[in-house]
């Protein structure tokens, strides 16, 4: 009974974590990933092997996502979207550099902070995928799409999906 009791605390606490928008680090479910520092930002982002092919990923092999109603390389995922879709952030006096063919840069957040950017899309990460590989942020509202190594957007069949139950809790998204 205790350990039942003991589980379910944490899960109350990952999910308030969760719905506060809290950053974390690792890869639970719902939280936001720590953010990315400037000397390690080049390196945090290469290419991984996921059950759609080949995609960007981050440091812990999260597959990373670019939003179609972002426009000239500009965030435009804040609030309750931000909270669902993280973004890949990087600190003042990161180097632009490249990971496969895709040009890395940044954008200046509307919140000041940077957010990193693979070709045109900024860069985020899916609070329903927990696992290096997950991919199933691709095609959420036919808006969200795996980005390939040439920093273009994946866009597989399973546009217009639902999202997993995971981020269910808020079907608006913030946007």
């Amino acid at each position: 009974m205790r350990s039942r009791t003991i589980a379910g605390l944490g899960l109350a606490g990952a999910a308030l974590l969760a719905a506060c928008g809290q950053a974390a680090s690792g890869s639970t479910p719902g939280a936001a990933p720590a953010t990315t520092n400037a000397t390690s930002a080049s390196a945090a982002v290469h290419v991984g092997h996921s059950s759609l092919g080949d995609v960007l990923v981050n440091a812990d092999g999260r597959t990373l996502y670019g939003f179609t109603n972002d426009t000239n390389g500009s965030s435009s995922c804040n609030g309750t979207c931000a909270q669902n879709w993280p973004p890949v952030e990087v600190s003042a006096g990161w180097k632009p550099t490249s990971v496969g063919t895709a040009k890395l840069h940044s954008t200046m957040r509307s919140d000041g902070r940077l957010q990193l950017v693979a070709g045109k899309w900024p860069l985020y990460i899916f609070s329903g995928d927990s696992a290096p590989g997950d991919v199933n942020g691709e095609g959420v509202l036919g808006k969200w799409f795996a980005v390939r190594p040439d920093g273009t957007l994946l866009k597989t069949s399973t546009a217009g999906t639902t999202p997993p139950t995971s981020a269910a809790t808020a079907p608006s998204y913030g946007y």
